[in-house]
């Protein structure tokens, strides 16, 4: 404990100096907070101080779930950041565990900070990429037939407006599944899957997207798919 707690210090030294700046003095008082650990990190990260940052969410992250809910969702979160910046290093593996734990202790009352359905989706990305091809597949396709179900269970503009991002997101990985193995039919019918789901298409895109495939020119009309459907939740 002590020699985490040397680690804390030494970290709020590094981040008063990095970024210090930019944050109310007061965030560096109490750094034994996880939620002011979280917001230097934060800040730390967005100003390219990657490896600083890591480092502060894994002092948040090696404490464990908490029973205060702030302090809880600076854990659950700091979990996804670490997992995220492992994957764009390329430790898949590492960042499976990572997303897998913090999916285990995602509490629903998150979900207008960051979508469950979107962590699941990530989770299917690193195990993809870490080898997992076919778990990973059969992972994506349980996500997209239970939010289709969520989908149909509701009035048609709310179901666009509550699931269709969430759902379009997953069917868009599961496409780009078969389009990095270059099955690019399979990787068109999957984006074609989202057409019903989507809050917003552009019909002329579509169109030209279907003569694009049907000139047997799957992989631009994957892309044009690609730019013909939104379903970004802003």
């Amino acid at each position: 404990m002590q020699q985490n707690t040397d680690s804390i210090e030494s970290l709020k030294e590094e981040t008063r100096q990095l970024v210090g700046h930019q944050l109310p003095k007061e965030t560096f008082y109490d750094f034994t907070h996880p939620n002011n650990r979280m917001l230097v990190a934060v800040t730390s990260l967005r100003a390219g101080y990657a490896d600083v940052a890591y480092k502060l969410f894994q002092t948040i992250a090696e404490e464990g779930p908490k029973e205060n809910a702030n302090h809880h969702f600076a854990y659950v979160r700091s979990l996804i950041e670490m997992a995220e910046m492992d994957a764009q290093a390329g430790r898949f593996s590492q960042a499976e565990t990572l997303m897998e734990q913090a999916l285990e202790a995602y509490p629903e009352s998150m979900g207008y900070m960051m979508s469950r359905v979107h962590l699941e989706v990530y989770l299917a990305y690193y195990k993809f990429y870490a080898g997992k091809k076919e778990e990973a597949m059969k992972q994506i396709e349980s996500i997209c037939k239970r939010e289709q179900q969520k989908f149909e269970a509701l009035p048609e503009h709310d179901a666009k407006s509550l699931i269709g991002p969430g759902l379009c997101y997953a069917i868009h990985q599961y496409a780009l599944f078969y389009a990095v193995d270059g099955a690019w039919i399979q990787a068109v019918n999957k984006m074609k899957e989202m057409l019903p789901y989507a809050p917003a298409i552009d019909p002329a895109a579509v169109q030209e997207a279907e003569r694009l495939l049907a000139g047997e020119k799957a992989e631009e009309a994957f892309n044009r798919y690609t730019e013909a459907i939104c379903y970004n939740d802003a």
